[in-house]
């Protein structure tokens, strides 16, 4: 199975309502509408597609000390992740 066989299988789940995620049908239309106004905004238009080099940057890590891409990818290949916090 395609990984983009996989996010259709994952999407048709998940907005059947059913197990496992029992998402509520609002849920699933905030989560369309906010997916039109990304592409309607023109935003995907600008982000990296494969291949393409991210600029450098500097950010702060969990612990609030700053991190710079530039110095951690001259150490070896780098791999960037992100997540939404913690709570």
């Amino acid at each position: 199975m395609t990984l983009q066989q996989k996010l259709d299988d994952l999407k048709s789940k998940f907005e059947s309502s059913g197990p496992p995620y029992n998402a509520p049908k609002a849920v699933t239309e905030i989560f369309h509408r906010a997916t039109d106004e990304l592409r309607q905004s023109g935003l995907a238009e600008h982000a990296l597609k494969t291949g393409d080099r991210a600029p450098a940057f500097t950010l702060n890590n969990p612990d609030g000390n700053s991190v710079s891409s530039a110095e951690l990818f001259a150490k070896g290949p780098l791999v960037i992740t992100f997540f939404r916090g913690h709570w």
